[in-house]
């Protein structure tokens, strides 16, 4: 359909044409490599990018290139060709969890200077131990996350360049390895940049010619299922609910985004550059979900995770097509690297180093770059074994957000509380969040990510007001003596 379309001749032609495009793709990718290799770090505080002082725009940038990934980009489109818009409006509780840290939590990172993890932060306001399980939780979080990216590139590469998918895992995954475990967050930040701009461009592009090839919005949507508009399409109100908390809640202040935070110049830059990053994401949003129904509409696949890129050798000339492939795999390596980076920088810079305290720089960088690597090769065990990047994701976040999130938010919000309510809170949301999920299955179609949030907050909640009690009782003692 391809030549025809385009007015190629079959054989020679077409495949002179797609070269064209495979270079454009191959063009990319060497100046990633470039990057890397241009960056390569020498100390510990080059690869976590400590000290940085990034400004407004590229904390927005990067902060972006990280968040978007192939969930919310070609899983997106696969859930709105298959049910959709439900997945789409749902996503945007993170655009508005986003825009809530900016104005309520960014600020507080002021209390927090010198540090450059999640770990850092929680160590300060609830101890050692503290921080050696927030670095072990989040090696687990961004793995995963990593291994979602991975199974997503292998499809990417499959369907746009017939890689095989697991040759495609292979390369993507040797890519991302090269330039972060080179040159670290620094490198990732340079690569987001070059990223974001990609992304962008690519996406809204695609949805401008797919829906020109539909005849107009109005045209796309009239072929598509009546419940295609209902957001409770294919669920319940109380799943579709649970997966708007998930959404919000599961990503929030995940390592990737809060090590950006702390990087910034100033709280105030910082601050504008994550309302604007969560502004940015409701449009890209609502672009990715309707490409998903364009290629519904245009009949490209049949496969659902394949909606994207489909859609993009379907109707794409070449050059532009090139270019929008390019675009779609630097979505999902994007979001790769940056949780590629968080997971060594966790598990090295907030347990390892703090149990081996006596580690020299030179040690500690060889850590993070053997993490690193490791990490990565993993992901790519985990992207052969599970197909499903949403599931895959979905588990990872379980991980993070009913364990960390709410002592991570209090703690950028200045409230005092100590080890204890910490380790309780974390105990619970980890027990109640799989054992809602895995024993009892779901009850209600409800996510066991809600449910282990919500115990977490109330054992913090307790736990912190006990504490604060005895403060206040210590000093009324001490006044008296």
């Amino acid at each position: 359909m391809v030549h025809v379309l385009y007015g190629m001749n079959p054989g020679k032609d077409i495949g002179f044409y797609m070269w064209i495009d495979t270079g454009m793709v191959a063009l990319y990718l060497a100046v990633l490599i470039g990057i890397g290799l241009r960056g390569r770090v020498k100390d510990v505080k080059g690869f976590t990018a400590a000290g940085g002082k990034y400004g407004t725009l590229t904390i927005f940038a990067s902060l972006s290139a990280s968040y978007i990934g192939g969930g919310y980009s070609s899983g997106n489109a696969a859930e709105a060709f298959s049910e959709g818009i439900g997945m789409t409006i749902a996503l945007f509780g993170f655009s508005l969890s986003t825009i809530l840290i900016g104005k309520y939590l960014v600020p507080g990172v002021r209390r927090f200077e010198g540090e450059a993890t999640v770990g850092g932060i929680i160590g300060v306001c609830y101890g050692r131990a503290a921080r050696v399980l927030t670095g072990i939780f989040s090696f687990v979080c961004c793995a995963g996350v990593v291994g979602a990216q991975m199974g997503a590139i292998g499809l990417v590469f499959n369907v746009l360049l017939g890689i095989p998918p697991r040759l495609g895992i292979l390369i993507g995954c040797g890519i991302v390895l090269l330039y972060s475990t080179s040159g670290g967050l620094q490198s990732v930040i340079m690569a987001d940049l070059v990223q974001f701009a990609m992304l962008a461009v690519g996406m809204p592009l695609l949805l401008i010619m797919a829906l020109n090839r539909t005849g107009g919005t109005e045209a796309m949507l009239q072929t598509l299922p009546s419940g295609y508009l209902n957001p409770f399409n294919g669920t319940t109100p109380s799943g579709f609910f649970s997966m708007f908390i998930t959404m919000m809640l599961g990503e929030a202040l995940a390592p990737p985004y809060t090590q950006r935070l702390l990087i910034g110049r100033n709280p105030k830059g910082t601050a504008r550059a994550t309302i604007f990053s969560g502004l940015f994401s409701v449009p890209f949003f609502i672009i990715t979900g309707m490409i998903g129904m364009a290629a519904y509409s245009l009949h490209v696949t049949g496969d659902a995770r394949a909606a994207m890129p489909a859609l993009v050798m379907e109707i794409l000339p070449t050059g532009i097509r090139g270019l929008v492939m390019a675009s779609m795999v630097s979505i999902i390596l994007s979001a790769a690297d940056g949780f590629l980076n968080g997971a060594s920088v966790g598990l090295v810079c907030d347990t390892v180093r703090v149990l081996r305290p006596d580690m020299s720089g030179r040690a500690e960088l060889w850590w993070l770059r053997a993490v690193n690597l490791a990490t990565g090769m993993a992901a790519v065990a985990v992207a052969f074994v599970l197909p499903d990047i949403f599931n895959i994701l979905v588990l990872a976040y379980s991980f993070w957000s009913p364990l960390i999130l709410v002592p991570l938010a209090a703690a950028m919000l200045g409230v005092k509380s100590n080890g204890r309510a910490f380790r309780y809170a974390l105990l619970t949301g980890l027990f109640s969040c799989l054992v809602w999920n895995y024993v009892l299955h779901k009850p209600l179609n409800i996510d066991g990510a809600v449910v282990g949030i919500l115990c977490n907050l109330l054992v913090f909640t307790a736990c912190t007001r006990s504490y604060q009690k005895y403060r206040v009782q210590r000093v009324i003692m001490c006044r008296q003596k």
